[in-house]
């Protein structure tokens, strides 16, 4: 009995042994892991440029990012695996937010931080320019904005000359256009408005009209002037749309549209259900679009029609400026900026300010699906929403993730949206 008794007593010992030397070699294994780990990171920069000498070379420019040259390389990367490009370890906009904490919820962000691309500018490791950027100040905007867009003549505005940003903000503003102050403001800040309003024969001028006659970047004509006048302009018959006292403008006659409805009737797209007025009655809405003055853009548009457009609708603008996946697939009419191939510009009786009903407008071009196609109409309701379903109901031209602008994965996942299986 006694012997029986014993055996677990022996068992116990020899577990309370094993407990002991597992013990022992795991506080062995992290003093190794820990000793190694102290190693390395107080020799991480040698290690690492070891295998990359083309960042050792930039590391002697002069300029090194602050992470790197206090804290070494893992502050930003992992050195073992990560499922971010370069071994990051966060996104990286997360990963550079995490240092600057600079707020990007201003109300207009310039697009690639919207997108994190910050690498799209600056360089995360050194630099012989300031604030680590891969170009010179006047030069690194057109890495992204065509040069030969901006600078259109050889009359060149001279602020462009020192660069970008002494008018706009890099990274965003509550400026339109990314200006660093508002418009009204920012053409007075080198220009006496005194001086202004006595060379235009007017007795007081409102900043921000100089873009009504001016180009702000570059022209082919003196006085950096637009090309394309406006008729009133053209014969110089001011008193059409100006008060007068004597030769000199003393103001506008009218401050709403009915200024330009008296050569521009609009009856019948005042009768339409949906229309493209986003101001106040009290304010001339045209001239939200429109130069009264001078254009580069027929019918004196104040840009070309593609931003314009984007000047408001900023969601089309994500998507079809977008690099994401999620909006890989892209109408090439969209990307040319052709929006008037399919909308209205003024109004419509159909929604999103289309020409003519959605399958109408689509089969216009995409004759072949007039034919046959997935049920439409009334004949298919879409029961994720309960109205009639049309090209729409399962493409977006602005942008999808899809081929064919199909907002979901053609092969199934699009299919079981509606058609539910049931096992």
């Amino acid at each position: 009995m006694m012997k029986i008794l014993g055996v677990p007593k022996e068992r116990g010992k020899l577990k309370t042994e094993n407990f002991k030397l597992k013990t022992a070699l795991i506080c062995i294994t992290f003093f190794i892991f820990f000793s190694l780990s102290s190693f390395v990171h107080a020799n991480e920069n040698t290690n690492c440029l070891r295998c990359h000498p083309k960042i050792k070379a930039r590391l002697s420019m002069g300029k090194v990012h602050s992470p790197l040259k206090q804290k070494g390389c893992t502050i930003c990367h992992n050195i073992h695996a990560s499922d971010q490009p370069h071994l990051l370890r966060r996104p990286v906009k997360g990963l550079c937010l995490s240092c600057h904490k600079e707020k990007f919820s201003t109300k207009y962000s310039h697009f690639p931080v919207v997108q994190g691309e910050c690498e799209k500018c600056h360089d995360p490791h050194a630099s012989i320019y300031v604030a680590l950027l891969r170009n010179p100040e006047n030069k690194i905007c057109f890495s992204c904005h065509k040069k030969e867009e901006i600078v259109t003549g050889k009359y060149l505005h001279p602020p462009i000359k020192k660069g970008c940003l002494s008018c706009h903000k890099a990274h965003g503003g509550n400026y339109q256009w990314l200006l660093n102050r508002n418009l009204k403001e920012i053409c007075f800040g080198c220009h006496v408005k005194r001086k202004v309003s006595t060379s235009h024969n007017a007795l007081y001028m409102e900043g921000g009209i100089c873009l009504s006659c001016h180009n702000v970047h570059a022209s082919a004509s003196v006085h950096l002037l637009h090309r394309i006048s406006h008729r009133p302009y053209a014969k110089r018959q001011c008193g059409e749309c100006h008060i007068l006292e004597g030769k000199k403008i003393r103001g506008i006659k009218e401050r709403d549209r009915s200024l330009c409805l008296r050569c521009h009737p609009m009856e019948k797209e005042d009768r339409s259900i949906y229309s493209h007025i986003h101001a106040g009655l009290n304010e001339n809405v045209c001239l939200d679009c429109h130069s009264p003055h001078l254009s580069d853009e027929k019918p004196n548009l104040k840009a070309p029609l593609r931003w314009l457009c984007f000047n408001c609708h900023r969601d089309a603008r994500k998507r079809i400026l977008s690099k994401s996946k999620a909006y890989k697939y892209k109408h090439p009419e969209v990307l040319k900026g052709n929006c008037l191939d399919c909308h209205s510009a003024h109004a419509s009786n159909y929604l999103y300010l289309f020409k003519g009903g959605v399958v109408a407008v689509c089969t216009s071009c995409h004759k072949r699906h007039a034919k046959f196609t997935h049920p439409l109409g009334k004949k298919a309701i879409d029961p994720r929403c309960r109205v009639e379903m049309d090209c729409v109901s399962c493409h977006n031209p602005m942008g999808a993730k899809d081929i064919y602008h199909i907002i979901f994965d053609h092969r199934k996942e699009l299919c079981i949206q509606c058609h539910k299986i049931k096992t």
